[in-house]
């Protein structure tokens, strides 16, 4: 790996570390750093051209072998470890397989579910989906957070931008 590949990859687990902070019920680093380590992250970011099919199979093989890895880590929370991860591995820094970019997911939040319903509020299409539940951690299950992302899929379309994107709505730095 070059320089930069390694400051990437360590800045990309300390983030997706960091989003521990609030609410996660598991905090301590050498907890988490090995489940943010689970993924295989190579199949997505090396390779040729991803479609979003194969990227959601890898999120969810990736997201149950957390959970199975750390039982009293929900859905919602393995998820967002991954998310963040590769939003800033993805997003920010610009790596992965070509079409990556349009395949990743937002972390869902709290502050993103604020944000998505300040928009969208008369959009009971989208709230729907969106706000099945209300904590990170009562996404319990795959299929739940399925139904969010797909969701967040219909915030993208009607905003014309990637999935990832929606998290534009994301309301943590509004004071």
């Amino acid at each position: 790996m070059s320089v930069r590949d390694n400051i990437i990859h360590a800045f990309s687990e300390w983030t997706a570390f960091s989003a521990t902070r609030s609410g996660c019920p598991i905090k301590a680093r050498n907890s988490v750093y090995p489940l943010i380590r689970i993924p295989f992250y190579s199949r997505i970011l090396n390779g040729p051209e991803i479609e979003a099919k194969e990227f959601d199979e890898w999120h969810w093989e990736s997201t149950t072998a957390i959970t199975k890895a750390e039982p009293r880590l929900p859905v919602g929370w393995a998820a967002k470890l991954i998310n963040i991860y590769l939003k800033t591995t993805v997003y920010i820094a610009n790596k992965g397989r070509p079409n990556l970019i349009r395949c990743i997911h937002p972390p869902i939040d709290n502050e993103l579910w604020k944000g998505i319903l300040n928009e969208y509020r008369e959009s009971e299409d989208i709230i729907s989906k969106t706000h099945i539940v209300k904590r990170i951690k009562d996404i319990d299950t795959y299929d739940k957070y399925s139904t969010i992302i797909d969701g967040c899929r219909m915030v993208a379309e009607r905003r014309g931008c990637f999935l990832i994107e929606v998290e534009e709505l994301w309301q943590g730095n509004v004071l």
